[in-house]
């Protein structure tokens, strides 16, 4: 793929990447070479930053096991966007009367909410009192619980809800909800922008649906998995198996940054 014409020698070059399912596999272990690759594009002057639907503290420990620091972690999906010395940069909390209603809503069905605040999760159950729930600081709200039941809320809650919160599949038994404009293609603007990174020197690495806006906002666009990708509509997209990524990285990112 040749870089966007709109693209200037010398401007910072940004290296956004998905955590699970792209650098990590899904027991939680690096992708080999991934942390090599990374550390390579880092010191030819690449700005890396993770985007991810883990929470803070998850992310964190995932860097360190790739052995690469992001200069910035975007986490619940963008909720919560913080630099590595841990300042939070931006914070779009769940609406806290709508977080209340969809609590409530989950506990009647009979499963359970984690309400992240901030980044400090708080588990809740079916008759807990719910009266001052979850609060004006929840990055989000995870709804979890048999997986029928989910399933059955996340159609619900989607229907219910919809232009006033997202609300996103995460698997079997589990939902997450959050602010309407938390998405990780609006994550990745706001990190370019803080970094003064132009949109035209952005390269986002993902594997799934919750990718998808973050590939669609990226100049250069990697999806990780066998063809057909599920990702595979989106303009110019890179597709490559979960082995080849460093090198796909390496192929991408080098040439821009020695332009």
């Amino acid at each position: 793929m040749a870089p966007p014409a709109s693209a200037r020698r010398g401007e910072p070059l940004l290296l956004a990447c998905d955590l699970d399912g792209t650098l990590l596999d899904y027991e939680s272990r690096p992708l080999p070479g991934a942390g090599e690759a990374l550390a390579e594009l880092v010191l030819a002057g690449a700005l890396f930053t993770v985007v991810t639907g883990r929470p803070l503290q998850s992310a964190r420990r995932a860097a360190a096991a790739l052995g690469v620091d992001p200069v910035v972690f975007a986490c619940c999906h963008g909720a919560l966007v913080a630099e590595a010395g841990g300042t939070v940069l931006r914070h779009l909390p769940v609406p806290p009367a709508l977080g209340h209603d969809v609590t409530v809503c989950a506990l009647q069905a009979g499963v359970s909410v984690t309400v992240w605040d901030v980044d400090e999760p708080r588990e809740l159950g079916p008759g807990d009192d719910v009266s001052a729930e979850p609060g004006g600081s929840a990055s989000r709200l995870v709804v979890h619980g048999d997986a029928d039941t989910v399933a059955g809320l996340l159609a619900e809650f989607r229907e219910e809800w919809a232009g006033r919160l997202r609300v996103s599949r995460i698997r079997p038994g589990f939902l997450g909800v959050f602010a309407p404009q938390v998405d990780k293609g609006n994550a990745l603007r706001f990190v370019a922008a803080r970094l003064g990174v132009p949109m035209a020197r952005t390269v986002a690495c993902g594997d799934g649906e919750a990718d998808e806006t973050l590939l669609a906002a990226a100049a250069l666009r990697v999806a990780v998995g066998e063809e057909p990708h599920e990702l595979g509509h989106l303009e110019d997209v890179v597709v490559t198996g979960w082995a080849r990524l460093p090198t796909v990285l390496r192929a991408l990112v080098l040439p821009l940054l020695r332009a």
